[in-house]
C-alpha cells in the first residue's frame, strides 16, 4: 500500500503508464460523468463513481490479484483501511470476470487506514485486502476515481 499526494503518483508507476495516466487525470473534473475510461489499452483503465459513505462495519472488504488500484477522491473524503488478507473469511469466491474476491467484515487483520481527500490517493497492491467507502467526519458521499493498472503475471 501507498498513500500519498497525488502529484507525487508519477514516482510509483513506469513511465510509459504514467504519462497515460497523467492524460487521464488532467480531464478529471467534479462534473466528470461516472462510468469506465479508457486510459492504456490493456494496461489500464479507470472508473469513475460516487457513493454514500458508510460506517466500517457495513462496507465489504475486498482484494484484487490482476490488477494494482489507484484510488482518488474528486469531492468529498472516504476512509480506506487495508487488512492481512490470510487473516480475513472468505464470503465470496474470487470471481475472474470482476477480478474481486470478498470477505467478512470486521477488524482482524488490520494493518493501516487512510483518509482519500481531494489530492491523496492511496495505491493499493494485488493481495491486499482492502474495505474503502468508509465514512469519514461526518461527510456522507465521496466522488473517487479508480485507475486498475494490469500487473505482469509471473
Amino acid at each position: 500500500m501507498v498513500y500519498a499526494k497525488l502529484s507525487e503518483l508519477s514516482n510509483y508507476l513506469d513511465a510509459d503508464v504514467w504519462e497515460q495516466v497523467r492524460i487521464f487525470l488532467s480531464r478529471v473534473s467534479e462534473d466528470m460523468p461516472e462510468g469506465e475510461y479508457p486510459v492504456f489499452g490493456e494496461k489500464a483503465f479507470a472508473r469513475v463513481m460516487s457513493y454514500r459513505t458508510e460506517e466500517p462495519k457495513q462496507c465489504k472488504i475486498e482484494a484484487h490479484d490482476r490488477y494494482i488500484d489507484i484510488q482518488s477522491t474528486i469531492t468529498g473524503a472516504e476512509g480506506i483501511s487495508v487488512f492481512d488478507r490470510e487473516r480475513l473469511a472468505e464470503t465470496a469466491a474470487y470471481r475472474e470476470d470482476k477480478d474481486v474476491v470478498l470477505f467478512r467484515a470486521g477488524e482482524e487483520g488490520l494493518l493501516a487506514h487512510t483518509v482519500n481527500l481531494p489530492g491523496y490517493f492511496t495505491m493499493l497492491f494485488p493481495g491486499e485486502a482492502h474495505r474503502p467507502k468508509e465514512r469519514v467526519r461526518e461527510i456522507p458521499e465521496v466522488k473517487k476515481f479508480v485507475v486498475k493498472v494490469a500487473v505482469e503475471r509471473r
